[in-house]
């Protein structure tokens, strides 16, 4: 398709429990597969800012043309009870002091950005106690987005679907937020795994979206492959041309059957759009 710039995969370093990424713990083969792929980029899954070492890193990214779209960080929280969102201050504290570590790792290693999203975890109470939850939860997002804006990097805010958080689900929420934050760098990432189970039209959140989405994650209905279930991804295309999205599109999926075929698979998919044109 022409209006998209860059095509790209997600990719643990470390070994995790964190599904939606491929060659989790394996990071030179899945480097490697994206190149011959021809992928254009790869988003880094990190727990630790010691998964990856610039230095090292660096020169292999050159040699595999390729770049770091984005930097997750949510397994900080999945593993590390390190969460924005925590009711304890100390583990907010933590929660930023570590965010902050990620986002200079992005600058290292010359990545476009990092993104908020599963290292929010959920909030606490109901009623008003939540309502002070999510106050408290948007002014320590407003304290990282602060750091990468500083540093020439985008911050990408994602909703995250009901069941696996319990803040911030659609694009008009994270639009919300946005407003909140009220800093111009931060950008929405809309996944469309999430979008399907929490968006009445995922092309109608894309058009809400419009020039504040930033970056997208594409899974299929299953979090398979696209291509591999019941997702409207030709709507979806459609959708993000109309707004002229010229940002990364990254494959956030399971390794299913197995790492390598479902990295294929997701690059069939580009060649079977990019032959439709």
């Amino acid at each position: 398709m022409e209006s998209i710039c860059t095509i790209g995969v997600a990719i643990s370093p470390r070994k995790t429990g964190f599904g939606a990424v491929v060659f989790s713990g394996r990071l030179d083969d899945g480097l490697e597969a994206a190149s011959k792929a021809k992928f254009d980029v790869v988003e880094l899954s990190i727990r630790s800012v010691d998964d990856v070492n610039p230095v090292e890193l660096t020169p292999k990214l050159n040699d595999l043309n390729l770049k770091i779209s984005a930097i997750a960080t949510g397994q900080a929280c999945l593993f590390d009870s390190l969460c924005l969102g925590s009711d304890d201050p100390g583990i907010r504290l933590r929660a930023v002091e570590h965010f902050k570590a990620i986002t200079n790792l992005a600058v290292n290693l010359g990545a476009g950005a990092v993104i908020i999203g599963g290292i929010r975890g959920r909030l606490s109470g109901t009623g008003d106690q939540y309502k002070k939850a999510y106050d408290t939860g948007v002014n320590t997002i407003r304290e990282c987005a602060q750091w990468p804006d500083s540093r020439g990097i985008t911050l990408l805010v994602e909703p995250i679907n009901r069941y696996e958080t319990n803040w911030i689900y659609t694009a008009k929420d994270g639009l919300a937020l946005l407003d909140e934050i009220g800093i111009n760098s931060v950008k929405l990432l809309l996944d469309t795994f999430h979008m399907n189970i929490e968006e009445a039209s995922i092309s109608a959140a894309i058009e809400l979206a419009n020039n504040r989405l930033g970056y997208v994650h594409f899974a299929d209905n299953t979090r398979h492959a696209p291509g591999q279930g019941q997702t409207d991804f030709k709507s979806i295309l459609k959708a993000l041309k109309k707004i002229n999205y010229l940002g990364p599109i990254v494959a956030e999926i399971l390794p299913l059957p197995d790492d390598l075929t479902a990295l294929k698979n997701t690059a069939e998919f580009w060649e079977k759009i990019a032959g439709e044109d």
